[in-house]
């Protein structure tokens, strides 16, 4: 499935208790849709190198637009993206999108700033060489 530049999609499921007395998904739901997204993006992206106990990221910022509702029998995807790499931290990009009809609609823009942490010494670190050259080359 393509939308915009993006190159990596997740299916979200929607779970009863994602919706609020307003019949919609609430706000809070969707930092753990971009949290999961953000996952499997590492995980797939990373082909599963990380040793998330010793090394990972933090997120240092977060900020979330919400452009439509969404709906228990929606159908959404996550889509995420690597935009920036910096020496020790990189911004990343999702949406949140309804697919309804074959059309796409982005319902939620999250722009995030992860800092690389090395775990054990409770440190920021520089992002490894190994997933910076991975990283670079899925997005390209």
């Amino acid at each position: 499935m393509e939308y915009k530049d993006y190159k990596h999609f997740l299916p979200i499921q929607i779970r009863f208790n994602d919706v609020d007395r307003l019949n919609h998904v609430n706000n809070a739901c969707y930092l753990s849709f971009f949290e999961l997204g953000r996952v499997h993006y590492f995980n797939d992206v990373l082909k599963r190198t990380v040793n998330w106990d010793k090394t990972g990221f933090i997120l240092a910022r977060t900020e979330v637009d919400h452009l439509e509702p969404v709906f228990l029998q929606d159908e959404i995807y996550c889509f995420s993206k690597v935009t920036k790499l910096g020496n020790k931290s990189m911004t990343m990009k999702n949406a949140i999108v309804r697919k309804e009809n074959g059309v796409l609609t982005e319902c939620a823009a999250g722009v995030f700033i992860l800092v690389a942490m090395d775990y054990e010494a409770n440190a920021s670190v520089p992002v490894p060489t190994e997933w910076r050259a991975f990283i670079e080359n899925f997005e390209k």
